[in-house]
C-alpha cells in the first residue's frame, strides 16, 4: 500500500535525485509534485541548499532550507506540496544529498 496525499503524490516519494555538493541550480521536477524528504550524504561547511516552488528557477515559495552544516546522515522529513515543480540551490560549499519526491 502506498501512502498518498490530497492531490494523490507519494508521501513517501517514487524518485530520488541527487545533488552533488554546491551543485548550483538543479531541477528536482519540473512540474507539481511533493517534496518528501532530503537525506544529507556528504559534509558541507556554509553554503545551504534551499528547494523553491517552481518549474525551472531558484526563486519563488521557499519549501525547505538544509543549513550547510548538516551532518551527513541527516534526515529531513519535509512533506511540502509543490505546486509548480521542485527546484534545489546549492549554494558553494554546501552539503551534498539525496532527494525523494513524488
Amino acid at each position: 500500500m502506498t501512502l498518498v496525499d490530497d492531490n494523490s503524490s507519494s508521501i513517501g516519494g517514487t524518485a530520488t535525485v541527487p545533488i552533488a555538493a554546491g551543485a548550483g541550480t538543479v531541477v528536482v521536477k519540473g512540474a507539481a509534485g511533493r517534496l518528501c524528504r532530503v537525506v544529507v550524504t556528504a559534509a558541507g561547511s556554509t553554503g545551504a541548499v534551499t528547494f523553491y516552488d517552481n518549474a525551472s528557477a531558484a526563486s519563488g515559495t521557499v519549501l525547505a532550507v538544509v543549513p550547510g552544516g548538516a551532518g551527513v546522515g541527516t534526515v529531513y522529513e519535509i512533506q511540502m506540496p509543490a505546486a509548480n515543480g521542485i527546484v534545489a540551490s546549492a549554494a558553494a560549499s554546501s552539503v551534498a544529498l539525496t532527494v525523494a519526491y513524488s
